[in-house]
């Protein structure tokens, strides 16, 4: 049985324990709470010029165009699949139209079911990945 603190205290009858585990839990939640919050990405930069951090993407020249692999990792306390699914589909086809638009050259529109997509969620660091790819043609 755990040892109990006295009545005097105006605590009630707290275990002790259970008193030093709220101290400690209190500041480790609070930050929890602090580190969930994000902030949202610059979007008046192209995404080649670095407008959102959490997007790496490789271009590669192809005979009839060029493709787009795209990775998309960042801090998701409470993993959306289909939020990240809808958010790297549309991260992979803005690039390819920035790429092509740099380029100086026009794209054909890019059908949704070319674009092969993959999401994940590592529950140890509650960080979720999408990993994209799509084949721009030249028009």
């Amino acid at each position: 049985m755990l040892p109990v603190q006295p009545f005097p205290t105006g605590r009630g009858s707290i275990p002790m324990s259970e008193e030093n585990t709220m101290k400690k839990m209190t500041p480790l939640l609070c930050l929890a709470l602090v580190s969930a919050c994000t902030t949202p990405a610059d979007v008046s930069k192209p995404l080649a010029a670095g407008g959102d951090k959490n997007a790496k993407s490789t271009i590669k020249d192809t005979a009839t165009g060029f493709s787009v692999d795209l990775r998309y990792s960042r801090y998701q306390f409470v993993p959306e699949a289909d939020a990240r699914l809808v958010a790297c589909r549309s991260i992979a086809t803005t690039r390819a139209c920035e790429e092509a638009k740099s380029r100086g050259r026009e794209i054909q529109p890019i059908n949704e079911q070319t674009l092969r997509v993959s999401v994940g969620h590592n529950i140890m660091n509650a960080r979720s990945a999408c990993r994209a790819f799509v084949e721009a043609v030249w028009k």
